[in-house]
């Protein structure tokens, strides 16, 4: 593992915000951050200047986490409860799709490429973030949400509302605690 690197860290480094790749890039070289591109872009650089990701995630030490693309079934993602950074509001997103004999396809998605992607899939184009209550320090936790609450949101209320077909399983990325050998 490399230096401790925390979250709060983040908020200090001037990311350049329209220019993703440089800033992952950064990242990786300069603070040796080892994570796939997409958790670096939607966690570490996006919400690393957000008050409620800085009380959440500050005090995680980012080389200590291990991250994984995995497959989640459904049902895990239906039983997610209050674990996630925005809880009220996955539940809101997921009423939306209650009104979808009013409004239609917008209850799922207003962007045409995402929408057909639910419609031929059931399931998102970008895997959310998850991670393990260990790395909170809530081994009690199986899985908490850190960012994607408006694609799960979307999930639970397109699944309990039969509005379409969802997939069996969902790709996630999954932060761990890396093993000390």
């Amino acid at each position: 593992m490399g230096d401790a690197l925390k979250f709060s860290d983040l908020q200090n480094i001037n990311f350049l915000r329209f220019e993703a790749e440089s800033s992952i890039k950064r990242l990786q070289n300069e603070y040796g951050i080892d994570a796939p591109k997409s958790v670096i872009e939607q966690f570490y650089i996006d919400h690393s200047d957000k008050f409620q990701f800085q009380e959440l995630y500050g005090a995680i030490d980012l080389n200590s986490i291990e991250w994984q693309l995995v497959e989640i079934p459904t049902s895990k993602m239906l039983n997610l409860g209050r674990s996630a950074t925005h809880p009220d509001f996955i539940l809101e997103v997921s009423e939306d799709a209650s009104h979808y004999d009013e409004i239609g396809d917008s209850a799922i998605d207003c962007r045409e490429n995402v929408l057909e992607h639910w419609k031929q899939h059931g399931t998102w184009i970008t895997p959310p973030i998850f991670i393990k209550g260990e790395v909170l320090g809530k081994p009690e936790i199986d899985l908490h949400l850190v960012e994607g609450h408006t694609r799960v949101g979307c999930l639970c209320g397109l699944t309990n509302y039969q509005v379409i077909e969802v997939a069996k399983v969902h790709k996630v990325y999954l932060g761990k605690l890396k093993s000390v050998n």
